[in-house]
């Protein structure tokens, strides 16, 4: 039985200047990239001499829809699109600008009576209170202060002002 070839008419061909190989190349050959880039990278260079998905996937270890959805990126948007992945937009921030000052605020004021200083549970309970966040972890509320220096929790971190009292 003789088989024929057909060229696919849904093949997506990569064509490549000279300096996107070289930049390809570059990717492949210095350590600067992580591994997804330099994958990338291959793919387009091997699609450019024209091998099939399956085996481009079965040289680079890779599945097909990996390759697929390289070449499709690169028609779509180029060789930085192909390259890198799409932004993540991930959760909204829980706390605002408007929020953290006033959570700075609160950490640096006088605690309620009947404490010494303020306890990442009860800025929460503030904070939740007073409405200014419908919910929030006290990790949150830590990592916020943490990265400002400020421990209400240790009497000699908090700087106390009149204004705040």
């Amino acid at each position: 039985m003789v088989r024929l070839w057909y060229m696919n008419p849904h093949k997506r061909t990569i064509r490549l200047s000279d300096a996107e190989i070289t930049k390809l190349q570059n990717i492949t050959k210095k350590g600067e990239h992580n591994v997804r880039e330099v994958t990338r990278a291959r793919i387009l260079l091997l699609s450019r001499k024209g091998e099939s998905k399956n085996a481009i996937a079965r040289r680079l270890e890779t599945s097909r829809s990996t390759v697929q959805a390289v070449r499709s990126r690169f028609h779509d948007g180029g060789i930085e699109r192909a390259l890198s992945d799409a932004p993540r937009p991930g959760a909204p921030k829980k706390i605002t600008e408007t929020v953290e000052t006033h959570l700075v605020a609160l950490a640096c004021s006088k605690p309620p009576d009947g404490y010494d200083t303020w306890t990442l549970e009860m800025l929460q309970r503030e904070l939740i209170a007073k409405k200014k966040v419908k919910r929030i972890s006290t990790v949150a509320i830590w990592q916020h202060l943490d990265q400002r220096g400020i421990k209400p929790w240790r009497e000699k971190n908090v700087v106390r002002t009149e204004a705040h009292a």
